[in-house]
């Protein structure tokens, strides 16, 4: 999977969409759209940087359908804000291609691409994101990586990977097995088929419910883990700071020793 962050440095100054700040920092807009043909394609690569991100997935949709607002601080830059998106073999590839002049100050430097990306519903997605909120919905097997900003998942047809700086990250409706990498920020899932796998996680709450398989938290840093109507086993690795509570546990129930001794709520 390709990571590439280029535009990522604008998370220091917050992509605000209709706030006086961000429309003080990015007064010049411009339309960036596309259509590619997805007929036959396996899947979908996105690139974006600086800005928002939807994906969602239509049903009976045979093209990649990109509507896109480009937004910069000068007439030059956004000049410079190109979208690419073209088909390669099996795959459609968009990418959000954004300056990246380091010679300009702070204050003259703001650049982002928001982007609205419908693709056939269940085709497999992967996504890689500098800063902004992602919201992605009715996909296949996704991959995603993640600079900052929030980041949703609603509705994917097979296995969804995470890697995730920073931010509040919510996954629901995955029919197949999730697993997530986390910086910092509350990790929220719900209504999994498979099961669910933390395999490291630095700050904020862990919260499960109704995940068919396992939950497994490999390591975790700081925050409470709270976990309900696991259809298998549940089991913290490595614990930090902060509390661990469970219902409805149907398997085996393993956790730290230092956890233990405190109060869990445990059956129904």
């Amino acid at each position: 999977m390709k990571r590439q962050f280029r535009g990522a440095a604008f998370a220091a100054a917050p992509f605000l969409i209709g706030s006086a700040a961000h429309a003080q920092r990015t007064p010049y807009t411009a339309p960036r759209n596309a259509v590619v043909d997805a007929a036959g394609a396996k899947s979908v690569e996105v690139e974006a940087a600086a800005g928002l991100l939807r994906v969602e997935g239509k049903a009976g949709l045979r093209q990649v359908q990109v509507t896109g607002t480009a937004r910069a601080s000068t007439q030059q830059l956004l000049s410079e804000i190109k979208l690419i998106a073209e088909r390669r073999g099996d795959q459609v590839f968009i990418k959000a291609d954004i300056p990246d002049h380091d010679n300009w100050r702070d204050d003259d430097y703001s650049v982002g691409l928001d982007l609205v990306i419908q693709v056939p519903q269940g085709i497999n997605a992967d996504i890689s994101d500098g800063s902004g909120d992602t919201k992605i919905f009715n996909v296949g097997s996704l991959e995603a990586t993640d600079g900052s900003g929030d980041f949703s998942v609603d509705g994917a047809a097979g296995s969804v990977r995470i890697t995730d700086g920073s931010g509040s990250l919510t996954i629901e409706n995955v029919n197949g097995d999730v697993t997530v990498n986390d910086g910092s920020g509350d990790i929220d899932v719900r209504n999994v088929s498979g099961s669910f796998v933390v395999e490291s996680d630095g700050s904020g709450g862990i919260f499960a419910n109704d995940v068919k398989g396992s939950v497994i938290v490999q390591n975790d840093g700081s925050g409470g883990i709270e976990v309900k109507k696991v259809g298998k086993d549940f089991r913290v690795e490595s614990k930090g700071g902060g509390d661990i509570q469970y219902s409805e546990v149907t398997g085996r129930v393993d956790i730290p020793e230092r956890h233990r001794g405190r109060r869990y709520r445990s059956g129904g």
